[in-house]
């Protein structure tokens, strides 16, 4: 759990400091077709299982050929991928998502101004849906869905939405991406 807090602290700090314009850290883009693990594990939200999951499918599947490909790979969802498209490049190192080229550079993740969803609006209980409710939740497709099913199989009801960060495959950017969405009954 420790573990856990310390990765939400710093995606936070990250947050702020994208936000501001200090995001000199990453200024570099990781190339999806060069990347090692390694490489990889310095994105936000990716760590050696995510890292090991991009370079499975690229071996899988050839060079990535557009930046929206990473979503195709097991646990990367949209909380992710809002995350990385800034930070990642494939090819020649041009990110190829269908935008013009600028020259401006990358903005951080994908900041949104509006409200919260209403919790009653999208509320889902996470001990009691089955796959295809949980899919509902943001950033949760068939893996990840499958995975919380397995957990609460193995080790009993949820106490709290926050305890999702102990199932494979859900870090800190699809936490923070499903709570509002997440409940416990």
């Amino acid at each position: 759990m420790k573990a856990v807090l310390t990765r939400l602290v710093y995606a936070a700090i990250l947050s702020v400091s994208l936000l501001l314009g200090t995001h000199d850290a990453w200024a570099a883009t990781v190339n999806l077709n060069t990347a090692t693990a390694a490489e990889l594990e310095t994105l936000p939200g990716i760590g050696p299982s995510k890292s090991a999951a991009i370079l499975a499918y690229r071996q899988a599947n050839g060079s990535f050929k557009s930046v929206e490909e990473l979503d195709a790979v097991d646990g990367i969802g949209p909380a992710t991928m809002a995350n990385l498209r800034a930070l990642v490049t494939v090819g020649d190192g041009k990110a190829t998502t269908g935008a013009a080229k600028s020259d401006t550079p990358p903005a951080g993740p994908a900041v949104t101004t509006s409200p919260s969803p209403a919790p009653a609006a999208c509320a889902v209980n996470i001990n009691s849906a089955d796959a295809a409710g949980l899919k509902s939740l943001p950033g949760i497709g068939d893996t990840k869905a499958d995975a919380i099913v397995q957990y609460r199989t193995d080790h009993g009801a949820f106490k709290s939405c926050q305890e999702l960060d102990a199932v494979t495959g859900i870090g800190p950017a699809t936490l923070a991406g499903l709570l509002d969405c997440c409940a416990v009954k």
